[in-house]
């Protein structure tokens, strides 16, 4: 639901963005994808995510990710989504790695893999994933 107060910042936000800046484009595409600010809309956030992205933000590589794992603004395709996840994991992103573990340990998009599962569940982990360690206990590590 949109907030009328919030429109002078939406249009600021969406300038920036516009222009370029990941960051604006990422919190543009978050706006939309919780209406905060704005209508609810899964596709316009997928856009600017993947603008995001396509400059190396990771927090938009993973929430493209996200959208392509749920279905959100794009039908649902496991596989499309771990190019986004890795990615994000080799540039050093926890939820990166987390979610390509998630990946792995349930052979969305990817064959069911458990010791690839581990080992990004631990990547993950040690860089400061708080969800990383359950996971690796459900694997028994």
């Amino acid at each position: 639901m949109m907030k009328k107060s919030d429109k002078a910042g939406i249009a600021a936000l969406r300038r920036r963005a516009e222009a370029g800046d990941a960051n604006a484009q990422y919190q543009l595409g978050c706006c939309y994808y919780e209406g905060d600010g704005v209508e609810r809309d899964y596709a316009e956030a997928l856009k600017w995510y993947r603008k995001a992205a396509e400059q190396g933000h990771n927090s938009g590589l993973c929430d493209v990710g996200y959208c392509y794992r749920n279905g959100h603004g794009v039908e649902q395709d496991y596989a499309k989504a771990i190019p986004y996840y890795q990615r994000a994991a080799d540039q050093g992103c926890p939820t990166g790695a987390y979610w390509l573990a998630y990946a792995y340990e349930h052979g969305q998009g990817v064959p069911k893999d458990t010791q690839k599962a581990r080992h990004w569940y631990q990547v993950a982990r040690a860089r400061g994933d708080a969800d990383a360690a359950e996971a690796l206990k459900r694997l028994g590590s």
